[in-house]
């Protein structure tokens, strides 16, 4: 995979702020919903099989969602990020775990 950037210039309207908000948006709905909804069914057939009780069910369903709202959050700052830097002609760098840092650009 070639990881140089272009030298073409970018499609008009690709930094127009509402395009790449709807982008990174859809995109962390893709992510995160698909992450949730795997999870969730995993952890429902482990307390079905197990006969685990309903206590169980609400506490890992909590946690579910608070790992998917941090990746559906998470999702958003990282495409926004390398949105930006595609923008100004430079390459995608490596992941960051970090929300803020994906935010700030550093």
């Amino acid at each position: 995979m070639d990881t140089e950037a272009s030298d073409r210039p970018a499609p008009k309207g690709s930094g127009n702020p509402v395009m790449v908000f709807i982008t990174s948006f859809s995109a962390a709905i893709v992510v995160a919903g698909a992450f949730g909804i795997v999870i969730q069914a995993f952890l429902l057939a482990i307390a079905n099989l197990m006969a685990l009780g309903s206590t169980f069910v609400w506490v890992t369903s909590a946690a579910n969602a608070v790992g998917t709202l941090w990746l559906f959050i998470w999702t958003i700052a990282r495409s926004w990020h390398v949105e930006r830097r595609l923008q100004v002609g430079l390459e995608v760098d490596e992941p960051k775990f970090s929300i803020l840092a994906n935010f700030r650009g550093s």
